[in-house]
């Protein structure tokens, strides 16, 4: 059976292309916000929430870390539920979750109400961001479902870039407080009508083989070595990745750059990620996503040897930022595209719900624990980096290896077809 068939049979009829040419845009464009307010604002207000409510670094972190805990317990359960009821009725509770998150946000006045109000913006996350918009691309057609992901992250690149200038603009001009009201604005007014008016809804035909798939899916489906490989390795590489969104800024000073240079060199990844993600579309054909996973693995081992080699040179940290940009792009797209080809059975809000708890743990603590592991010496945290990114890199490559080649199945079907032919 081809693929366009088999995404049919297991979905349901295909939405059309003129369908999904208006489905991504929307889901893009929600994605730039939700990402930008959930996630990228609190770079930019974290600082003034904690100066304005005199909470000390490690309360004002610690929620944020909070809130990446409290979405990686909730993700499996999300995941489930979006194969049962649809993603589109998860992205537009995940929009109301989200404003009221920010709206909650924007009233504290203690520690413990910074923490509930961030605990709702961890429930909102695996509900509004990329999992549940990858989970609906593969219901509405699993037959373009690598493609429209490679779409889909290219909108997703932005969020970086429209939200910190944004952001930085809004709290000079109207303060925190307002800045997170705007935002719960932009949920209500700008991604829930896009969640819940542009998106198709699942075919009738589709939705009842979409809920059996979901609870008649075996956990043991999903509890084999390829598996396990595979949380591992994202894991680990999403150590890296939540280390150094918080901390690079300060190994690149560290390491001898002014602040300006050091913004300069960050401010490159973020274009560089789209690149990377355009590249993947280009040359999709020609590699299958556990390629491009062990080869984004690769070039983070690459950009953290660069970071840890030359120390102070500008030329060698835009290296870094090219490299590692390119590899963080790149990864973004396998962690929705390779699960859905090592179990092509699973559902796929399952499947992205399950493997986010690790990797979503991963990213909560690894702030903390590289500030602990930099306590040693900025020289031994770099290194630490780099034997994670090595351990990614070897665990992508037992995937590799362990996955069945396309056509062997087939192979064994049409064996076991003839051996028991009559006259055989």
């Amino acid at each position: 059976m081809n693929e366009a068939s088999d995404g049919e049979r297991l979905e349901g009829r295909p939405v059309s292309p003129t369908k999904l040419a208006h489905t991504i845009p929307a889901l893009g464009i929600a994605q730039i916000a939700s990402w930008g307010s959930l996630y990228y604002a609190f770079a930019v207000l974290a600082k003034p929430i904690q100066a304005d409510l005199h909470l000390s670094q490690p309360e004002i972190f610690g929620a944020f870390t909070f809130a990446l805990l409290t979405s990686s317990l909730c993700a499996p359960r999300v995941g489930r539920a979006i194969d049962r009821r649809g993603g589109k009725r998860v992205l537009c509770v995940g929009s109301l979750v989200a404003a009221t998150a920010l709206l909650a946000m924007a009233c504290v006045t203690e520690v413990w109400t910074v923490y509930a109000a961030w605990m709702l913006a961890g429930l909102a996350m695996p509900m509004a961001l990329y999992d549940p918009a990858f989970a609906t691309l593969h219901q509405l057609d699993a037959a373009r479902y690598r493609s429209s992901v490679s779409t889909l992250t290219l909108f997703g690149g932005f969020a970086s870039t429209v939200f910190w200038p944004l952001t930085a603009f809004l709290n000079a001009e109207l303060g925190w407080r307002m800045t997170l009201l705007v935002f719960a604005g932009i949920q209500i007014a700008v991604c829930l009508p896009l969640h819940g008016l542009v998106l198709p809804r699942l075919s009738a035909r589709a939705q009842p083989q979409v809920a059996a798939r979901a609870t008649g899916a075996s956990p043991s489906a999903v509890a084999g070595k390829p598996f396990f490989l595979l949380a591992g390795a994202f894991a680990a590489a999403l150590f890296v990745f939540g280390a150094l969104s918080v901390h690079l800024l300060n190994l690149l000073q560290a390491g001898g750059l002014s602040t300006a240079q050091a913004v300069m060199v960050a401010s490159v990844i973020g274009p560089m990620q789209v690149t990377g993600r355009v590249m993947e579309l280009v040359f999709a054909k020609r590699l299958r996503p556990a390629q491009v996973g062990w080869l984004s693995l690769s070039l983070l081992v690459v950009a953290l040897l660069l970071l840890a080699s030359s120390p102070g040179s500008i030329g060698t940290g835009m290296a870094f930022a090219v490299v590692y940009g390119l590899s963080n792009g790149l990864l973004t797209i396998v962690r929705g595209t390779l699960p859905a080809e090592l179990f092509p059975r699973v559902p796929v809000g399952n499947l992205l719900g399950r493997l986010a708890r690790p990797t979503l743990l991963s990213m909560a603590i690894a702030p903390l624990c590289f500030s602990l592991v930099s306590s040693s010496g900025v020289a031994f945290a770099g290194l630490v980096l780099v034997l994670l990114s090595l351990a990614s890199l070897a665990l992508m490559l037992l995937v590799a290896a362990t996955r069945q080649p396309r056509g062997a199945a087939a192979t064994v079907g049409k064996a076991k077809i003839e051996a028991n032919r009559p006259g055989q």
